[in-house]
């Protein structure tokens, strides 16, 4: 009797270091995909190859990612299905997987084929009320999956632990079963509140062999709280507390993200070019270009105006696969742009669950010293949805720190293209925000 304990097991044995489930409807098929929920917050969940655009069908803009999916049976054996993919619909906003058994191994007989067939209007009617489930394990890059049939053990197990509510919800249609012990919110409060009570810490840096060292820098605030959590410098997307994103936070605003342009002159012509038409000479060996950009809104400074692109503004929806984020002169030329795909890949690899952790800094000393806390913010629950609201409004904007400067007869340049939101509008992006202190039991 295969139980959920065994096909979890069996994924784990092959790499999988989380395991999720959901029940599938007579819907989910070969012919209509599996449904995978209404939220965009799946495509963090499932891990997908680079989204692109892929055109205007009956059901809006489409944009499309490969998986790195396999099928397995309960003896552990898998067979790769080389042409699934995800899909998304921004109009609804819904997301399916479709190609699922495409290019599978019939000789294998691993897929589920049999049980992924579109029903009859007889069978529909008898599979009124009855599920199968669909279990799927994950690690960073890859996925697999079993189907159970109707209503088999399996089937009823994954049920009754969704039933007495001993599974968790993730991404708004699949479970996941509980932990045993503290949750990960509950760890991370712990360490923030071991932090706290050791007070001032000199700010340092963690090298990749493990080891601490001083950090004069004036971003040491970030680097030494990672410090502390054994995170090294990085620009990987992995959380950096179990499922948590940590952000040391002091001003008055937050830094978002900083994703490179992928179209315009920026990109065609070369970022010397762009700087030669938009940025600031305020000396002979050096271009400046930064300063606030806001959607709708003319800088006077660069005289580019942003344009969210392709984005019905009243629906909250985009429109248009091939519109963006885009930074047009007054002639309406594209000088920077970041097209719908590009957002959507950079946002999905932020995390849901954020922690703001608060800190002061006394550098009356030849390094710094930052204290935690008490103050932290959780928080929970940000969508694709509450981000472009949030650009539209200007709630979130875009502050380049870009320049060249001319060393000899070369121009070096330093990019960074900052999406910031100021402190007072952080809970524009998220569900859920909370305000704990360190301090208190």
């Amino acid at each position: 009797m295969t139980s959920f304990k065994a096909i979890s097991g069996q994924m784990r044995k092959l790499g999988a270091s989380r395991i999720f489930f959901k029940s599938l409807a007579n819907n989910d098929n070969t012919k209509q995909q599996i449904y995978l929920g209404s939220e965009f917050d799946v495509i963090r969940s499932i891990p997908s190859g680079e989204i692109y655009a892929d055109g205007i069908s009956k059901k809006g803009p489409i944009f499309k990612a490969p998986l790195d999916f396999y099928w397995m049976d309960e003896g552990g054996n898998v067979d790769r299905a080389p042409k699934s993919q995800i899909i998304l619909y921004p109009k609804y906003p819904e997301i399916r997987m479709s190609g699922f058994l495409s290019g599978t191994n019939r000789k294998l007989d691993i897929t589920p084929r049999h049980l992924m067939q579109p029903p009859t209007l007889e069978e529909r009617a008898e599979r009124i009320g009855i599920h199968r489930y669909l279990v799927l394990g994950v690690n960073k890059t890859t996925t697999w999956a079993y189907c159970t049939s109707w209503e088999d053990e399996l089937a009823l197990e994954l049920k009754q632990l969704v039933t007495e509510n001993k599974a968790n919800l993730v991404a708004s249609v699949f479970y996941e079963s509980m932990a045993v012990g503290k949750t990960s919110e509950e760890k991370l409060l712990d360490k923030l509140r071991a932090i706290y009570e050791d007070g001032p810490i000199e700010s340092c840096r963690l090298q990749a062999d493990g080891t601490k060292i001083p950090y004069k820098a004036q971003n040491g605030g970030g680097y030494t709280l990672e410090a502390q959590f054994n995170i090294t410098p990085n620009g990987f997307a992995d959380p950096d507390f179990m499922d948590w994103e940590l952000k040391a936070h002091s001003g008055s605003v937050v830094t978002l993200m900083t994703p490179e342009p992928n179209t315009g002159i920026y990109i065609q012509d070369g970022l010397k070019t762009f700087l030669d038409f938009y940025a600031t000479r305020k000396q002979k060996e050096r271009l400046d270009f930064a300063s606030r950009h806001d959607v709708n809104k003319a800088n006077l400074k660069t005289n580019l105006t942003m344009y969210l692109e392709g984005y019905d503004s009243r629906l909250g929806k985009i429109t248009d696969p091939d519109g963006g984020l885009m930074l047009r002169d007054q002639f309406g030329k594209l000088a920077a742009g970041w097209s719908f795909d590009k957002v959507i890949e950079h946002w999905k690899r932020k995390h849901s669950n954020t922690c703001y952790v608060t800190y002061t800094a006394n550098k009356n000393n030849t390094l710094p010293r930052y204290l935690y806390g008490p103050k932290v913010t959780l928080g929970q629950g940000t969508s694709l949805e509450h981000f472009l609201k949030a650009l539209h409004s200007c709630a979130i904007y875009y502050d380049p720190g870009i320049n060249m400067k001319l060393e000899g007869d070369k121009w070096k340049p330093k990019k960074r293209s900052q999406f910031r939101v100021k402190w007072k509008d952080i809970n524009q992006l998220y569900h859920s925000l909370r305000v704990l202190d360190l301090s208190k039991a």
